[in-house]
Formats: structure tokens, sequence, C-alpha cells
């Protein structure tokens, strides 16, 4: 009886593992992205999402020195982003980027926020 409990236990306890790697797996955003929601509350608000980052895509059209340190500090969670700061020429929104022909423009909501009520992408 004290072997099939242990038996239950630990399968408990690999079901529970597995059940939350699969629901972090789907959080994930995949390799080169991430997932920048420091301002969730305002988001909903607005009725969009968390904005989902292609790194890669940008290092692939991009040398590092033309976003950090200039745009961009270089480390996770130092850059205090929101929109009003994009539409005002900072970050994203800065004079080589999304206020700029080198990119869409900061009102195609749905390029960059998951979530968009209302857009299709």
């Amino acid at each position: 009886m004290r072997d099939m409990r242990i038996g239950l236990i630990a399968a408990a306890i690999v079901l529970f593992g597995l059940v939350s790697c699969a629901a972090y797996a789907a959080q994930e955003p995949g390799p080169g992205k991430f997932i920048l929601d420091s301002k969730l509350t305002s988001m909903k608000k607005a009725g969009v999402g968390p904005v989902v980052f292609p790194h890669d895509q940008h290092k692939k059209k991009f040398k590092c020195g033309v976003c950090h340190p200039g745009i961009f500090k270089d480390q996770a969670k130092a850059n205090d982003i929101s929109m009003k700061k994009n539409m005002d020429g900072q970050f994203c929104g800065s004079a080589n980027c999304h206020n700029s022909p080198n990119a869409f423009p900061l009102f195609q909501c749905a390029n960059c926020h998951t979530n968009v009520k209302g857009a299709s992408k």
C-alpha cells in the first residue's frame, strides 16, 4: 500500500511538472522574441495585449549600435517604454524607427500588440 501511495505521489508530481512546462511554453513567444508587458494595466484599458518584440528579426536588419545604447538600454526590462513615449518620438517611435519611412507606423497596433480588439493583422 505504501509503495502505491509513493507511486501515485510521484506520478502526480510528474504530471504537475508536465502541465506547468506546457503552460509556460504556451506563454513563450519563441526564440529571439521578447514579451513586453510592463504596462499591462494601461494596455488592457486601451484594448490591446502585450507586445511581442521580434528581436532576432531586428538584428537581421540592423547593427546593434543602431538601437543600443542610444534608443534602448541594452538590458532586459531596463527601458520604461510606453505608447505615450513612443508617440513622443522615443523608443520605437524614434526618428529612425516606427516614426519614419523605414517601418510601419505606430498606429498599426496589431503589428506589435497581441489581442488587439477589433483589429486583424
